[in-house]
């Protein structure tokens, strides 16, 4: 299968109770804690980029990830509970909000 369709990822409502976090968290996070990417003055040099955007703006990025580990259930979890790591090696990102249309 392709993954290319933009699909948003936020919690249901559920999954959002159930939501485990690395840290505590005083409000329930809408989209899952591992999908979070954090660039710091290093990444953003390498870029070549300013840390000139503000919060609540759209980023656009493109991003190449090496597959580091795949797990998939057995036996009757067969097609559940599976898990895919990837390692982020290249990112290209826009800044949407400050685009000229």
């Amino acid at each position: 299968m392709a993954w290319s369709k933009l699909v948003d990822m936020e919690l249901d409502d559920e999954d959002k109770l159930d939501a485990c976090t690395p840290l505590p968290m005083p409000d329930r996070p809408k989209y899952p804690y591992g999908l979070r990417i954090c660039l710091t003055h290093n990444e953003l040099e390498k870029l070549g980029l300013e840390a000139d955007c503000d919060i609540g703006d759209i980023i656009d990025l493109r991003a190449f990830a090496v597959v580091t580990s795949v797990s998939k259930g057995e036996g009757e979890y067969e097609g559940k509970y599976a898990r895919v790591e990837l390692q982020i090696e290249k990112l290209q990102v826009e800044n949407e909000s400050t685009e000229e249309k």
